[in-house]
């Protein structure tokens, strides 16, 4: 098990599957209920096959937390009520918000962009294709050359 999954569990989270180490470099998927608000799972990005699913009351709960988060990549909300989901996509700052998707659905033609601490710039072929050009421009009165000016 990973240092954060046995945080999360050691600060009362629900370690509902996964977690365990295969191998040196691999751990299997690990899906984490209700971890605490300071655990580093609920408040660092993570790059590793973990989930951490939080249940709510009152969708504000959910939102001030992952705005104040210093990382703001994408997210995803899953709701039993398709009301809620649209008002929490429109409250997140992240740069795109999956609904009843996972953040690993998307496409080329996607924006893919992380906010603050997570990075700058955006990716998918033509937004970095549009990074890597460097605008240029070139202002030219027309005028007939030939035609002296003032007698000369």
């Amino acid at each position: 098990m990973s240092d954060w999954t046995r945080e999360a569990a050691g600060k009362g989270a629900v370690l509902a599957t996964g977690g365990e180490q295969l191998s040196e470099t691999m751990l299997r998927p690990a899906v984490l209920l209700d971890p605490a608000p300071d655990a580093k799972i609920a408040t660092e990005e993570v790059f590793g096959s973990v989930v951490a699913i939080f249940g709510y009351r009152d969708v504000a709960e959910l939102i001030s937390p992952a705005n104040a988060l210093p990382t703001a990549f994408q997210a995803s909300v899953f709701a039993q009520d398709i009301d809620i989901a649209p008002r929490a996509a429109d409250r997140l700052d992240a740069s795109a918000v999956m609904i009843s998707h996972s953040t690993a659905d998307r496409t080329d033609w996607m924006p893919f962009a992380g906010r603050r601490e997570s990075g700058y710039g955006t990716g998918g072929i033509p937004y970095t294709m549009r990074d890597m050009m460097q605008e240029k421009m070139i202002l030219m009165r027309r005028k007939d050359w030939r035609q002296p000016t003032n007698g000369r």
